[in-house]
């Protein structure tokens, strides 16, 4: 995997999963762009790469505001001139205020909030990148879905639709740009080693719902990521990737 000369643009970078393609992506000679409302993390993820030997930015974007997500693209060109990797990886709550809620019980603005952050966000984003990807001759979009899309799952429904119908996106992009040299696909991890689950009850009879007993790491899953990323991946769109131990099995 050789992206010397290759931009990637990957939303919330500052920490978890995004950070580690970030540097997966960078360590291989590509540009990392992290797209991310928490400067503190995101600035010192782009000293650590650097520190490394990589190359990196930082744009602080709230994933929330859409008036920042179109502008996305703009900035990107003024950094780069070029997008060859999307990495659609802002995190969409896992239900909010209503996490613990029946969806019957879901306020319309909690539902709002996570659809928003989980499927409007990337739409837009996908949507605004997309001449950069074309004027170039293509490029390749990796959405972060989640294992939560695969399996009907209590209590946190506005983020599992959000994550289904990112799935689901994926496949149209894929189809619809296949013949303009653009490449869709999603990766569904499951209960990833991140700062998002601190606080989650995990003991040892949550451990052994998965297979390989064990949560994942967050460079597991950015492996995958930039395999399909890469040339390696020239054949493959439209998919969705598990990675998560064998916990949706």
């Amino acid at each position: 995997m050789d992206f010397h000369g290759k931009t990637a643009l990957i939303t919330g970078g500052a920490s978890g999963i995004g950070r580690a393609v970030a540097e997966g992506w960078s360590s291989r000679g590509g540009l990392a762009i992290i797209a991310d409302r928490d400067r503190s993390n995101g600035e010192q993820a782009v000293s650590a790469i650097q520190s490394a030997g990589g190359e990196a930015a930082f744009i602080q974007c709230d994933l929330g505001n859409l008036d920042e997500v179109d502008s996305l693209p703009a900035r990107i060109d003024r950094l780069s001139g070029r997008l060859d990797m999307l990495h659609n990886n802002g995190f969409a709550p896992w239900g909010g205020a209503d996490r613990h809620a029946l969806l019957g019980d879901v306020s319309g603005e909690n539902w709002d909030h996570v659809i928003s952050l989980g499927l409007t966000s990337p739409f837009r984003l996908t949507r605004a990148v997309l001449p950069l990807m074309l004027r170039q001759g293509g490029g390749a979009i990796v959405n972060t879905s989640s294992m939560a899309a695969l399996r009907a799952q209590r209590y946190i429904g506005p983020y599992s639709v959000a994550k289904a119908a990112l799935a689901h996106f994926t496949r149209l992009i894929a189809v619809e740009y296949a013949g303009q040299g653009i490449r869709c696909n999603a990766v569904c991890p499951g209960v990833i080693d991140t700062p998002l689950i601190v606080g989650a009850p995990i003991d040892d009879q949550f451990l052994a719902g998965i297979p390989m007993g064990r949560l994942g790491k967050p460079e597991e899953v950015a492996n995958v990521v930039l395999f399909l990323a890469s040339d390696l991946a020239s054949f493959m769109t439209g998919e969705t990737v598990t990675v998560d131990g064998g916990h949706t099995l």
